[in-house]
């Protein structure tokens, strides 16, 4: 059950990154829509990860690392959701938040990873 929940999380996260790498390859006409699908998915991650995580983990028997690399992804996954809400208003848009933005995501997915990893690795029988 509890390892259901990080698959749907898992899932979650492959789609908000999947959006966000089709919302820059298409052109105009699809934009908006997969900017709105885009921000849906990181709302309802972050609500998921906020609400499910911790009783998640206490059924593992964590290694130090874990709580390291959540901390990370959390810090990370909140810098790119923020710098995603400034991106949204058009006095903001620039680059530079686009990047930042980038940055934030990729740290988070790197450690969205690890912390994956340690979890299968310590789930195992």
């Amino acid at each position: 059950m509890a390892t259901d929940k990080l698959h749907v999380i898992g899932w979650l996260l492959v789609s908000i990154l999947v959006s966000g790498l089709c919302k820059n390859i298409t052109g105009r006409p699809l934009h908006v829509p997969l900017a709105v699908v885009h921000k849906l998915l990181a709302v309802l991650c972050l609500i998921l990860l906020l609400f499910r995580i911790v009783g998640t983990l206490r059924i593992f028997t964590a290694p130090p690392a874990l709580p390291v690399a959540i901390v990370v992804f959390a810090v990370a996954y909140i810098a790119a959701f923020v710098t995603g809400a400034i991106q949204s208003t058009p006095a903001c848009a620039s680059f530079f938040w686009l990047n930042l933005h980038r940055i934030a995501s990729a740290i988070a997915a790197t450690a969205c990873a690890v912390a994956a990893r340690l979890i299968a690795t310590t789930a195992r029988p």
